[in-house]
């Protein structure tokens, strides 16, 4: 687990940035560009493949170039909230449990879908931060299952609609960290929290639910507070930590990504 994963830090200078205000009267307009980018909260976030051979329907295929174009496309959608998700690991791993999921399966026909938190490996979970896993398929694209976790299924399909995204996956990752910001669905069929669709949309009001949210998640990071733990590791070289928060910072628009390219180029790539 990284280092600044075991950390989490807001300074009060962080908190005031992050604040962003809409009024309240009138409809909730859409938000169609990111923020300063100092105002900026970045979200640790690990993506687990689950494999198991013996359970064709839950053993994932997704490469790591695969996760590394989903999560660009989730941060693409959620930028214009001035929200990153930076990834702190990929994890391949058998899903738990898998004799037991099978004996619910053949003895009702199909399995709930609570039960599928039964999949989840306790002891690879993410402390500081949020975890999505990805199978092959279930009964739906995904869900977010209450416990700091959604599960997504590589065989999304969606209904396109005008100014959609042009990929099921990443659009349904997004939707359910939708749910763990705490929006709820809105079947407008553009936003993003509409149900089966391609829109990515999100309103004022949206937005600032989600940021709200974001605040109490562990691990979370202003930028500020991000770019201190990055050279702090830098300082301290350690090298695989400050390459991944010097990449994080890298991805957030605006006018510091290619400093913060520059110098995650400079630590280098040995290991700690």
């Amino acid at each position: 687990m990284s280092h600044v994963c075991r950390r989490t830090f807001l300074s009060l200078s962080g908190l005031l940035a992050s604040s962003i205000c809409y009024g309240e009267q009138g409809p909730s307009p859409d938000v169609t560009e990111p923020p300063a980018s100092d105002t900026f909260l970045v979200i640790p976030l690990r993506l687990h493949v689950l494999t198991a051979s013996d359970l064709p329907e839950i053993d994932c295929r997704l490469t790591d170039a695969d996760l590394a174009r989903i999560l660009r496309k989730v941060n693409g959608i959620w930028n214009k909230a001035g929200i990153h998700w930076g990834l702190e690991s990929i994890v391949r791993e058998p899903a738990a449990n898998s004799k037991k999921f099978r004996l619910v399966r053949d003895l009702n026909g199909s399995v709930p879908l609570d039960y599928y938190s039964m999949l989840v490996p306790e002891l690879t979970r993410l402390l500081s931060g949020l975890d999505v896993y990805y199978i092959h398929k279930f009964s739906v694209n995904g869900v977010w299952l209450d416990d700091d976790f959604a599960m997504v299924q590589e065989t999304a399909g969606l209904r396109p609609v005008e100014g959609g995204i042009d990929e099921p996956i990443p659009r349904v990752t997004a939707h359910e960290l939708g749910h763990a910001l705490g929006l709820a669905h809105r079947q407008n069929r553009t936003n993003l929290l509409a149900s089966g669709t391609t829109g990515t949309s999100l309103n004022a009001k949206e937005v600032a639910t989600a940021r709200r949210h974001a605040l109490k998640i562990q691990g979370i990071l202003t930028v500020d507070a991000l770019r201190e733990h990055a050279e702090e590791a830098t300082s301290q070289d350690h090298k695989v930590e400050a390459r991944r928060l010097w990449t994080w910072l890298s991805e957030i628009p605006g006018d510091a990504s290619k400093d913060a390219l520059r110098r995650r180029d400079e630590v280098g790539a040995a290991q700690d």
